[in-house]
């Protein structure tokens, strides 16, 4: 019969896109995840992946489940931690969605000072793309996203966040690699490679914005798998990637990273934060003033 383990197991599998890189991930076996897969496949009478020798890819059905399964998840680890607390007497929670990188930037040291000053807070974080960021958000299975962009959605509260500069990754043997920064127009003869996920559209709206002049665009291969995963072609040379400064903690052999500058300095990206305006979680507002050391803009 399905069962939780079956669950994360499917949703480590999509996320790796890979049932061996996410058998090491799980710290189990391939062939157990392998199996667990098949009878869940079996158990709902669909397939949910495709395989091939170059992985796992999630069927239109496995898409569905995954974003099934991953709120069961979360909602189960959200009553574990209520049992764990014993029935809501610790000193709070805090659910956070993001789609960038935790490994450096301010996102990630934020979270750090919180969890050091608030040692007995459960923080719990959830990585997925901005749509299901906002439905997690609407149902209130988050307190707050953290997402790239400009101001929007104005039927949640929202603050203004830091800005990143924006990196790109190039080849250690590409000739710009020799500078310690580079311009836009160094790079209007370079391919780039954007993932269609978060936060693929703004940085494809930003190569635009900064590089097409009438009659001439730049070449942008969009491909659909997460930003991170571009980083090993571009150590094959297959194109090279505008990334924002927070992912520049994924350290990849032969890939270097140079700030980009037009005529005005460097090119940032900013970030926002949006929750719930009926939101009456105080942790979320102790969290909310230590972001309000790093708020770089007006907040509404």
């Amino acid at each position: 019969m399905m069962n939780f383990v079956h669950l994360r197991y499917l949703v480590a599998a999509a996320r790796h896109r890979s049932f061996r890189r996410a058998a090491i991930a799980l710290r189990i076996a391939q062939p157990t995840l392998s199996k667990r897969i098949r009878e869940l496949e079996d158990s709902l009478g669909i397939i949910l992946f495709e395989r091939s020798t170059s992985g796992a890819h999630l069927t239109a059905d496995g898409e569905i489940v995954v974003a099934r399964a991953k709120q069961v998840l979360i909602d189960l680890d959200s009553m574990q931690s209520i049992a764990k607390g014993g029935g809501g007497k610790t000193a709070g929670r805090l659910e956070i969605g993001f789609y960038t990188s935790l490994t450096s930037g301010e996102l990630g040291e934020s979270l750090c000072d919180f969890a050091k000053e608030h040692e007995d807070v459960d923080i719990n974080v959830v990585e997925d793309n901005r749509s299901e960021l906002f439905a997690l958000l609407e149902r209130g299975s988050i307190d707050l996203a953290v997402v790239l962009g400009e101001l929007r959605y104005e039927t949640y509260a929202q603050r203004s966040l830091w800005a990143e500069r924006v990196m790109v990754a190039l080849p250690k043997s590409h000739y710009l690699a020799e500078r310690d920064f580079v311009y836009w127009t160094d790079l209007k003869a370079e391919r780039f490679l954007v993932s269609r996920r978060d936060p693929g559209p703004e940085i494809h709206d930003m190569l635009l914005s900064k590089i097409s002049s009438p009659g001439d665009r730049p070449l942008v291969k969009s491909m659909g798998v997460p930003h991170d995963h571009l980083l090993s072609l571009v150590r094959c040379h297959q194109g090279i990637v505008p990334v924002c400064e927070s992912s520049t903690g994924n350290i990849i052999a032969d890939v270097v990273y140079r700030e980009v500058r037009d005529g005005n300095g460097a090119t940032r990206l900013g970030f926002v934060a949006y929750w719930q305006r009926s939101n009456v979680n105080p942790t979320l507002k102790q969290f909310l003033m230590r972001l309000q050391m790093h708020v770089s803009a007006p907040t509404t």
